[in-house]
């Protein structure tokens, strides 16, 4: 038997400390997005002089990822306020939603968007969707209206919501601290996984596969098998 649905959620913080949270569950979908997806970008100095047929493109930057996530905001009353068999949930007494579509808008805007006087700008968020997080901001939201009553009331709309990332100095310094080679990382082996790569994650240089090897007593390091956990020492251990 399936388990009950996680559904997205949006917490709101007051900056991006995340130490003053203003409430954990600001925003929970009603129906969840079929997905999401990241964009990367890293920035060059692509500038050619004349006359040249190429350029030596020189690393700038690499800027914060953002989200996209698309939701769909359904005020056509068939949205379940819990999952499961409709006959038993009947049969406990237990109710449907009918909400508005702009009800949903309002909620969504107001835990991402709305400007805060207080603080003198929107709240910061964290997304959480079962394991996945994401701390960071809204910057742009579209919506498209797809399906209104007589009277030009939506029923249905898509919101297109792009987050960027954005934590504290702070909490950059303890994402580093947490990625030291000085300490002792445990790690899950994924499919695609090898050892000289992992060690490169981890210390920033692959040539010490081999002590890594001996260190969790593998045999033969060419055959991890996914699922599996390795330690990686400190790197004064294993240089």
């Amino acid at each position: 038997m399936g388990g009950e649905i996680i559904k997205v959620k949006i917490g709101t913080y007051k900056d991006n400390g995340y130490k003053s949270i203003i409430d954990s569950d600001a925003f929970v979908a009603l129906i969840n997005p079929t997905g999401f997806s990241f964009t990367r970008k890293i920035e060059y100095n692509t500038t050619q002089e004349t006359g040249a047929s190429g350029t030596n493109s020189k690393y700038v930057k690499t800027p914060p990822q953002s989200l996209q996530l698309e939701f769909l905001f359904d005020g056509t009353g068939v949205t379940e306020a819990y999952t499961g068999n409709k006959l038993i949930n009947t049969i406990k007494n237990k109710k449907f939603t009918h909400d508005t579509v702009t009800a949903q808008l309002n909620r969504f805007y107001e835990a991402t968007g709305d400007f805060k006087g207080p603080i003198h700008k929107p709240y910061n968020v964290i997304i959480i969707w079962g394991k996945f997080e994401f701390k960071g901001a809204l910057t742009e939201f579209t919506v498209d209206y797809k399906m209104f009553n007589k009277d030009g009331t939506p029923l249905r709309a898509i919101g297109k919501a792009t987050f960027v990332e954005g934590i504290s100095q702070e909490l950059i310094a303890q994402k580093d601290k947490k990625s030291s080679p000085d300490l002792t990382h445990k790690r899950t082996v994924q499919a695609g996984d090898t050892l000289p790569l992992m060690t490169e994650k981890i210390y920033g240089d692959s040539k010490y596969y081999l002590e890594v090897a001996k260190v969790n007593g593998l045999i033969n390091f060419r055959q991890l098998i996914p699922g599996q956990e390795l330690y990686f020492p400190p790197l004064e251990k294993v240089s």
